[in-house]
């Protein structure tokens, strides 16, 4: 049996919309971020999954809650599907980084894994969210499978179940962009990654 598994980014934040690090800062869902997850959530209402389940973060819990309320279901809340955490990175703009930690920055954006003060590496973060998404589908009886998270993770992970080497192969999706995959038991085959609300 070949299950169906949905990876959604959470909708827009206000750290989003000013470039910031959130990593797991518990910021929330703006207006924005409310409209895209339902719209998103109309889409993906039509794919039935049986099983939902989020970060624990509220962006991500919201996002996932809109589906959830579709479909007349829950949500599982799981906290290895959190951001990764950027430490003393987080609530700060790029710029702001760069005053403080311009090496190490310049690592992170040219695809290093630098790890930030008091926070955790790409390939830390990603391999916990790879571990976690398998855990999910291997042990539920659900064919169809909706995992809602964050873009810098869901990236990571989604590269390291496809076996491709090297980080920034994959895009990030975008806020309330969605991947899908499907996965045979023993392989994971991408069938789209992008799909985002107009």
């Amino acid at each position: 049996m070949t299950k169906t598994v949905i990876v959604w980014r959470h909708g827009q934040t206000d750290f989003n919309l000013q470039r910031r690090f959130q990593g797991q800062s518990d910021i929330p869902l703006n207006a924005v971020g409310l409209d895209q997850a339902e719209r998103a959530a109309a889409v993906l209402a039509a794919r039935s999954p049986e099983l939902i389940v989020s970060s624990d973060l509220l962006r991500a819990a919201v996002t996932a809650d809109t589906l959830a309320d579709r479909l007349g279901t829950s949500v599982a809340r799981d906290p290895r599907l959190r951001e990764m955490a950027f430490g003393e990175w987080e609530g700060l703009t790029r710029e702001e980084i760069a005053a403080v930690w311009p090496e190490e920055l310049h690592k992170w954006v040219s695809g290093g894994d630098p790890k930030p003060p008091g926070g955790e590496t790409r390939s830390e973060s990603s391999l916990r969210v790879a571990r976690a998404i398998t855990d999910i589908v291997t042990t539920s009886d659900a064919e169809s499978i909706a995992i809602v998270a964050h873009g810098a993770v869901l990236r990571g992970a989604a590269e390291i179940l496809l076996d491709m080497t090297g980080s920034g192969r994959l895009a990030v999706l975008a806020n309330c962009g969605h991947g899908e995959f499907g996965f045979t038991g023993d392989t994971w085959v991408l069938r789209n990654w992008g799909e985002a609300p107009d």
